[in-house]
């Protein structure tokens, strides 16, 4: 009886300490994937610019500068009108919810509608304004950062306005102007970071 209880003791010790292990094994993966973005530049995984549109473009770098620039430039303008794209949609569904709650009816054209044009004229004024290689899991990548400035996107909010023959009060056109400069297009950064790395 003694043994069988021994048995079952030195059974449970062994299950114990292997989930115990197990438990500190699966730790250092969880810093590993942590350790995927800790050098990647702030800029690069969060583009900013302050009253503008910013969007960063990583392609793997091929050891031709010119050519790395110009296919990141133009995938940088790419994210770029996405997110102007984004950020109208939200502009369409604020207007619809601010004139139902005033009971207003308004008509002309969706700012959505009116935007693509618009934008594809916009964004040959966008600029790169920062580049770098950056290791991004243990590969060269040549990133750049381009914007569209703060007096680009005021004029580009303005006209899609204007255009879309909206009867906008001013107040209501200022609410909207600070909810398109706002809003942030949402990443999922791990994805990002697999279609860098892959």
């Amino acid at each position: 009886m003694k043994t069988q209880k021994l048995i079952i003791v030195a059974a449970m010790t062994t299950i114990l300490a292997a989930c115990g292990s197990t438990a500190k094994k699966a730790e250092p993966e969880v810093k590993e994937t942590n350790s995927l973005t800790a050098n990647i530049p702030s800029w690069v995984l969060n583009p900013v610019v302050e009253d503008g549109i910013a969007a960063t473009d990583c392609v793997k770098f091929s050891g031709n500068l010119s050519i790395d620039q110009k296919m990141a430039t133009a995938n940088g303008r790419l994210a770029l009108a996405q997110q102007i794209e984004t950020r109208v949609e939200g502009l369409d569904k604020t207007y619809a919810n601010r004139t139902d709650s005033n009971d207003e009816m308004t008509t002309g054209s969706s700012f959505s509608s009116v935007s693509k044009q618009l934008t594809k004229q916009t964004l040959s004024g966008s600029r790169v304004i920062k580049t770098d290689i950056v290791e991004i899991a243990g590969k060269q990548h040549f990133c750049v950062l381009t914007t569209l400035s703060p007096s680009a996107t005021k004029e580009l909010f303005a006209a899609i306005v204007k255009q879309s023959n909206r009867s906008v009060n001013p107040q209501d056109e200022k609410f909207l102007y600070q909810e398109f400069k706002a809003h942030k297009a949402e990443k999922d950064l791990e994805k990002e970071i697999h279609r860098l790395t892959n």
